[in-house]
């Protein structure tokens, strides 16, 4: 006879009916229960113990994950929410919690419920279709999460125009104005809050700016002046799998500093509270770069060396001027 973990494992999850139907015996169902080779995540579905976590909450619950969640478990960096959203059917009833099968769901359990989940191509029986989930987020979430959720399905997973416009179609009126300032150049939910609020705040940027010899930066606000939002890679006790950028960061800067450019850099927790003193430093930074332009323009930089080409030092010169102030004085006197 077949392996019933197996079975359950490629499908994810079945119900007791579908795994009768495939040949399994109620005798078999208890066996691997008892065992522990399979476990009733709510009452008649089952599923294997190393089961995502995202998605016995789901069925558990009795309905699929939607909206922000479900891209969120498609690997996508969107902005983290503060419940769970979950799909069910409008019909649907029994809904239990996320942690406990046997208690009903109540209002104050962590869960979003959209009541309004139904069979479409894509998906699965435990999350809906990225296009699905977008459409929720675009429905029910402000503008900002929206953008940057839409967003980052552009970059990561590289939709066509065609196919995003699709999904904007079947949005409510309300959001569908949204759909100019999508962007596959957001690499980060936090360079989409960045790009919106200095939007909002009459501060035109660059994105994905590129300098010769140094690299590309997340944003462009002046001649010379770039910002850079950084998350937690550029942290020098970042332990994830790639590697930090702290040391390479610090490079880029000094050679941009060297070519007479500066590099804002931000992290995702100023963003979200100091958000005013971000837009203050930004602003400054811009005035001093075009008034610096503006005199470079007149009187371009070079730095001053003596006849052998190394460079005077603040202290020699003060000295020399020291000195001949000293020998002026006593050629004067009588």
């Amino acid at each position: 006879m077949r392996d019933i973990e197996a079975t359950v494992r490629l499908a994810g999850f079945l119900r007791r009916r579908d795994l009768l139907g495939l040949g399994f015996t109620d005798g078999a169902i208890r066996a691997g229960l008892a065992r522990r080779r399979i476990f009733r995540v709510r009452h008649g579905w089952f599923s294997v113990p190393d089961a995502p976590d995202a998605a016995v909450r789901a069925v558990r619950v009795g309905g699929r994950l939607t909206s922000v969640t479900a891209l969120e478990s498609y690997g996508l960096p969107v902005p983290r929410r503060p419940v769970v959203h979950i799909a069910v059917r409008a019909t649907a009833s029994r809904l239990r919690r996320m942690d406990d099968r046997r208690r009903r769901l109540g209002a104050d359990n962590g869960v979003h419920i959209h009541w309004n989940d139904r069979p479409r191509p894509g998906g699965s029986i435990w999350r809906q279709s990225i296009d699905d989930a977008l459409l929720a987020v675009l429905v029910e979430e402000p503008r900002d999460i929206a953008v940057a959720c839409a967003s980052a399905v552009m970059h990561h997973e590289r939709w066509s125009d065609q196919r995003m416009d699709a999904v904007f179609r079947r949005a409510p009126a309300s959001a569908r104005v949204w759909r100019g300032l999508v962007t596959r150049l957001d690499e980060s939910h936090g360079e989409t809050f960045f790009r919106l609020w200095a939007a909002d705040a009459g501060i035109p940027v660059s994105q994905q700016v590129h300098v010769p010899g140094v690299g590309r930066f997340d944003f462009g606000v002046g001649p010379h002046t770039f910002v850079e939002i950084d998350g937690g890679q550029h942290d020098p006790e970042w332990t994830d799998t790639a590697s930090s950028s702290w040391e390479k960061d610090h490079d880029w800067d000094a050679v941009m500093a060297a070519r007479g450019g500066r590099v804002l850099r931000f992290t995702y927790r100023q963003l979200y509270l100091r958000f005013p003193q971000v837009l203050s430093a930004v602003r400054r930074a811009v005035a001093d770069d075009l008034v610096l332009t503006g005199a470079r323009a007149k009187r371009p930089y070079s730095p001053r060396t003596n006849v052998r080409g190394i460079r005077r030092t603040t202290s020699v010169s003060a000295s020399r001027s020291h000195a001949q102030r000293k020998r002026r004085k006593f050629a004067t006197k009588p």
